[in-house]
């Protein structure tokens, strides 16, 4: 072998040692690349594998320190037994209150390293894991957990994540303030933390079903979250407040779904049974616009439903059913046999992101399939702007929103400076912004009413 050729040989060897040192520790370890989803605020959730790809091995399990261990393990204070009395009733209180709830979660290193799988993105599913949870004296175990969140809010656990919690799952009869199950948000696109509880609030007041909302802070094996919006479970238990039979099915629409999607069964004795929604579809499919008109009347709450539209517009919830088809849910009521929306995701609200303050009271077409055939029909369209006029005068009242903004900023404002002083001064402008907000989409909704020929005694 000549002189020259050895001399080539032994540079290749070592160019292809030197890359390997300089390469990424993924690389050298064997992990592969991993697609990012980008979305449309730049969120990347950042665990979401290509299918069919290997996932990364899992961290080693984390240990608790002893005072968690011991959190864990302590039996509940004799002074504090099981919760007792009507579990509705109980939870009524916990969202009149204007105490906050302090939530203490531990999970395993088995199950953190199981929430690590959890991701947003190409049909993944999301873990459920074992926790236990200390609040006010008294332990929970055998509480259900798993992630939330969507394209917008969703973090991995080991940042800022949302979670499910679910304290009848793995132990009936289990209840948190009354609660079989709740939401622990962490209200990524509204810093003031306000209008999830807001919006709700008009929502009920317009005479729309919706699961009610408050607040907790919360600390995960330790480490401190900060304040969480609290959300009542959208289940049997939510349901029963407002239906005389609340055995239907509730169906979760998922991310930009129709009706026609493939839409999960959150809630309901016959999951496998979907007339009262194949009669909505059907219904929706008629070409005549008369017999449509009326068949719409037959399969769906239809003064619930208007309701339910004229709110989301009134509020500019550019991420709901009518606007973009997004964040909302549907309800079978057996009782009367008809379909009813349940609004969702209320954090996005009066001007933001692809909405503004001054967003038409009568956008067309709207996106939601039931909600635009609705409103081009007269009749829809005639009640519609009716229903609108009404609850601007008396639901929508601004000087008792902003008092209601001031009210609970209040509360959450000396969490949230316990911690952190320079946080506070934020959330302060979180909060004059939204009451900017509202101020201004009352002028806009004044002035385009009374454009509309429904200004009267505005």
């Amino acid at each position: 072998m000549s002189r020259r050729l050895i001399f080539w040989l032994c540079f290749a060897i070592a160019v292809w040692v030197l890359l390997g040192r300089l390469a990424p520790a993924r690389h050298r370890t064997g992990e592969v690349n991993r697609p990012f989803a980008v979305t449309r605020n730049g969120f990347n959730p950042r665990d979401v594998p290509h299918p069919g790809r290997p996932r990364p091995p899992a961290p080693p399990p984390e240990a608790l320190d002893p005072i968690e261990i011991a959190a864990i393990t302590a039996p509940a204070p004799a002074t504090l037994p099981a919760e007792e009395g009507d579990p509705a009733v109980i939870a009524g209180d916990l969202f009149k209150s204007a105490a906050v709830p302090r939530i203490q979660l531990f999970i395993s290193g088995a199950g953190m390293n199981a929430l690590r799988l959890s991701g947003w993105g190409n049909g993944q599913q999301r873990p459920v894991v074992k926790a236990t949870v200390r609040e006010g004296g008294r332990i929970y175990t055998n509480v259900a957990v798993h992630l939330k969140g969507s394209m917008g809010s969703f973090r991995p656990v080991d940042e800022n994540p949302a979670l499910t919690l679910n304290f009848s799952k793995f132990a009936p009869g289990q209840t948190f303030h009354g609660l079989h199950k709740l939401s622990l948000n962490n209200s990524i696109q509204d810093r003031s933390f306000l209008t999830e509880i807001i919006c709700r609030e008009l929502f009920e007041a317009a005479g729309v079903p919706v699961p009610r909302a408050g607040h907790a802070t919360l600390t995960l094996n330790g480490r401190y979250l900060g304040i969480r919006v609290l959300l009542e479970g959208a289940n049997k238990q939510f349901l029963k407040r407002y239906f005389k039979d609340a055995k239907g099915n509730l169906y979760d629409g998922g991310f930009c779904q129709e009706i026609t999607g493939s839409l999960a069964v959150t809630s309901g004795d016959s999951p496998e049974v979907h007339s009262g929604l194949r009669t909505l579809v059907a219904a929706l499919r008629e070409p005549d616009p008369a017999k449509r008109w009326s068949r719409l009347n037959q399969a769906l709450d239809m003064d619930r439903f208007i309701s339910f539209i004229a709110m989301e517009i009134l509020q500019c919830h550019w991420d709901g059913y009518a606007m973009n088809r997004n964040n909302w849910r549907i309800f079978h009521d057996l009782s009367a046999n008809r379909m009813v929306f349940i609004p969702h995701g209320l954090d996005q609200m009066f001007g933001v992101k692809r909405a503004n303050p001054d967003y038409p009271i009568l956008p067309l077409p709207m996106q939601g399939w039931v909600a635009r055939l609705v409103v081009s029909h007269p009749e829809g369209r005639r009640l519609y702007l009716e229903r609108m006029s009404q609850l601007y005068r008396q639901v929508f009242n601004v000087d008792a929103l902003l008092m209601r903004v001031d009210e609970l900023a209040a509360v959450v404002r000396p969490v949230i400076a316990q911690t952190n002083p320079q946080a506070a001064l934020r959330y302060d402008e979180s909060v004059r912004h939204l009451k900017e907000r509202i101020a201004q989409r009352d002028r806009s909704l004044k002035a385009q009413l009374r454009n509309q020929g429904l200004g009267d005694g505005i």
